[in-house]
């Protein structure tokens, strides 16, 4: 199934003994020759594939799901649906996202032309968003209207006796 769906960069998971519990646990904790997408499971670009992930903690293992790309959010619900009925311990990464995202109770970053609006969350330092935009050139005001904006923090020059 890997092979079919993912992009084929296993990390050489593909080569482990699938009766070998050892070889998996040895591969599992060698990070040194990462790179590649051994847990991805939906092929798709840097932000749009869906991955699904093997994790060991105090407490055990349990399997921790990855997808919230806006185009994939209900593909990767329908996934972690099916394992979770199937009693397998999984985790969806950005619940909280995804919850609001179907809910329409999401933000969605506007970001500044020019800007390619993928991973812009270091812009939105107190908000958790999924989604970022740049303005569009159509219907530009109504979606401004829509906008809950930042204030814009007051800036002033210090007077020319102060201190440098």
């Amino acid at each position: 199934m890997y092979v079919k769906h993912a992009d084929g960069r296993d990390d050489g998971l593909l080569k482990l003994d699938e009766d070998s519990a050892e070889a998996f646990l040895d591969w599992y904790h060698d990070q040194k020759n990462r790179g590649g997408h051994p847990w991805e499971v939906c092929r798709g670009g840097n932000s749009t594939h869906i991955s699904l992930y093997a994790i060991q903690d105090d407490e055990g293992w349990y399997m921790s799901l990855a997808g919230s790309s806006y185009g994939r959010s209900v593909e990767t619900i329908k996934f972690y649906l099916a394992l979770a009925k199937q009693s397998i311990p999984i985790s969806l990464r950005d619940s909280a996202g995804i919850v609001a995202r179907l809910t329409e109770d999401d933000y969605i970053g506007i970001v500044p032309k020019g800007t390619i609006p993928r991973y812009c969350g270091g812009l939105f330092p107190d908000t958790k968003m999924l989604d970022f935009m740049n303005l569009p050139d159509d219907d530009t005001d109504k979606v401004i209207s829509a906008v809950e904006w930042y204030p814009i923090p007051k800036v002033e020059l210090l007077p020319a006796s102060a201190e440098r």
